[in-house]
């Protein structure tokens, strides 16, 4: 099955390369004293996480939700929100709440796995929670996006050295296959079979079919994941790919990996990190713990968050996954 794709380059502030990010950091917002002050009123009110959509926005921070939105939907796709006084004025606790109020704000919080999991941990393998997927390994993760519209992580202690965030515009990636390889454009388009890695909803058949570039109502959305698109082969009822299509994945990685095509975001504790899986591909660099300091292991929390009908449009075979998995 195919979908329609563009023939021509994108334009637009989806369009950047590592040096339109790297000056002057444009991606990080950071919070006011009286944004946190406005946090602070929801959180003492309300004990617990409940809901996972907020109906009503949240009295004093409307602008801080509007600017977040126009900069995932609008602008660049990613955005680090920077200023949350954890371990100070926030404990772990009251932190990971403040991320669950403002990421709730921004559209409804969604399963990321069979089992209905709303939150998921991200840190060392060690901790036997961690079942599977790449984020229990130390190893640098490879280039993908997520099946909803937004991921968020909150970092509640960086790794000793590395455990960079690395994202690149998607439409940045589409418009260099435009350029160089426009007899591929027919490729993006067709959908590959994706492996769940054993996180899928139940009854699925461990993989779902997916676009790599699709496109509804003009606007161009991504959906990458070149190492599950390859492990989903290990299903009888998956077509093995040809020699063609394996040379357009490897290529598309490569431009991921070209000098300037992507930018390194060194997590700081108490980061708020938005990502739209839709515009921007992202990976993660391997990291070292600290074993005698546990500010120094890495530990992120992460959601995903459905953006609905406020979202992009999208094409059905991505449309189906957006409210999450389960």
């Amino acid at each position: 099955m195919t979908t329609e794709v563009l023939n021509r380059p994108v334009t637009g502030p989806s369009v950047w390369t590592a040096a339109d990010l790297q000056s002057g950091e444009p991606y990080v917002r950071h919070l006011t004293d009286a944004e946190l002050d406005a946090l602070d009123a929801v959180l003492d009110a309300e004990p617990d996480r409940a809901p996972a959509r907020r109906d009503a926005p949240v009295p004093g921070l409307e602008g801080l939700v509007s600017e977040l939105v126009e900069r995932l939907e609008g602008g660049h796709g990613y955005a680090v929100l920077r200023g949350l006084p954890l371990g100070t004025r926030y404990t772990p606790e009251r932190a990971s709440r403040a991320h669950w109020t403002i990421a709730r704000c921004l559209g409804e919080i969604v399963p990321q796995n069979g089992s209905g999991d709303l939150v998921r941990v991200l840190e060392d393998a060690r901790h036997p929670e961690q079942a599977s997927g790449t984020y229990h390994s130390k190893a640098g993760a490879p280039f993908h996006t997520d099946p909803t519209d937004v991921a968020s992580y909150l970092c509640l202690a960086p790794a000793r050295s590395g455990g960079a965030r690395v994202v690149a515009s998607a439409a940045t990636v589409y418009n260099a296959l435009v350029s160089e390889h426009p007899e591929w454009l027919e490729l993006v388009s067709k959908e590959y079979a994706t492996d769940w890695e054993g996180e899928g909803p139940s009854g699925e058949p461990g993989w779902s079919p997916r676009p790599i570039f699709s496109v509804a109502d003009g606007a161009l959305s991504c959906s990458l994941a070149t190492k599950r698109i390859m492990s989903a082969m290990r299903f009888e009822d998956v077509p093995r790919l040809s020699a063609e299509e394996m040379t357009f994945l490897m290529y598309l990685d490569s431009l991921l990996r070209r000098p300037g095509t992507a930018v390194h975001v060194e997590p700081r504790a108490g980061d708020l990190e938005f990502v739209n899986n839709y515009a921007v591909i992202h990976s993660r660099t391997g990291f070292v713990d600290d074993p005698a300091d546990p500010a120094y292991r890495r530990k992120l929390e992460r959601l995903w968050i459905s953006r609905g009908a406020d979202g992009r449009p999208l094409v059905p075979a991505l449309r189906r996954w957006r409210a999450g998995i389960a």
